[in-house]
């Protein structure tokens, strides 16, 4: 398993740190957020790929625990380092559930998944719906699944620094207030405090092996 919250040291290239957001200015917040990825990164070092596969299939029990049946559900073709919701998006199309998954054209959006073996790799090499699977329309969205470097208990994310999800999800705010966002994360993915900026959107709910952290919108 992944050790506890950043609040404990922790060793970045041969320095410790420790962690500690509080008070924390402007002209620091891009060192906060390198020295937070480093620490997850050495985190997700340890965990072997059978730690990941059972917290990963822990998570998409919780999750479909959580998801009501005839959901429009986001979901996303997992990186080594994220949690793997195959078994997730499997189980939710067998059931009847509109399942959708990124795609990279520019910006982010989503086709809905048919099977794997309907999957391509996309400009960023990661596994994509094919380009004539349909496009998600946003008024049907219900839940989105996010991937994220680290997640805080209040549902602040500290994605990979494209600012694709964030843009998205700001977008998809204005079209359909309705549709929830959900964190998904290894129990090492969940820190203390996670630094963020204006456009860094907040997550209703952290899904962990652990828990079901969800906060209400205000």
């Amino acid at each position: 398993m992944c050790g506890k919250g950043l609040a404990a040291q922790f060793t970045v290239k041969g320095m410790v740190v420790v962690q500690g957001l509080q008070g924390i200015g402007v002209h620091d917040y891009g060192r906060a957020v390198f020295l937070e990825r480093e620490a997850v990164e050495q985190r997700l070092k340890q965990l072997s790929d059978k730690e990941k596969d059972a917290e990963s299939r822990s998570i998409c029990r919780r999750l479909l625990e959580q998801i009501p049946e005839g959901s429009t559900v986001c979901a996303y073709a997992a990186l080594k380092t994220e949690v793997n919701l195959a078994l997730l998006i499997e189980t939710l199309t067998k059931r009847g559930d509109d399942v959708f998954l990124p795609i990279f054209d520019g910006g982010l959006n989503f086709r809905k998944f048919t099977g794997w073996e309907n999957m391509q790799k996309g400009q960023l090499g990661i596994s994509e719906p094919s380009s004539d699977a349909t496009i998600l329309d946003p008024q049907e969205a219900d839940i989105i699944l996010i991937p994220g470097r680290a997640f805080d208990r209040s549902g602040k994310r500290l994605g990979r620094g494209n600012g694709g999800y964030d843009l998205w999800i700001a977008g998809q705010k204005k079209v359909n207030p309705a549709t929830k966002y959900w964190g998904v994360a290894l129990d090492c993915q969940l820190v203390q405090e996670v630094p963020v900026e204006k456009h860094d959107q907040t997550m209703d709910a952290v899904v962990t092996t652990r828990e079901f952290l969800k906060k209400s919108r205000q």
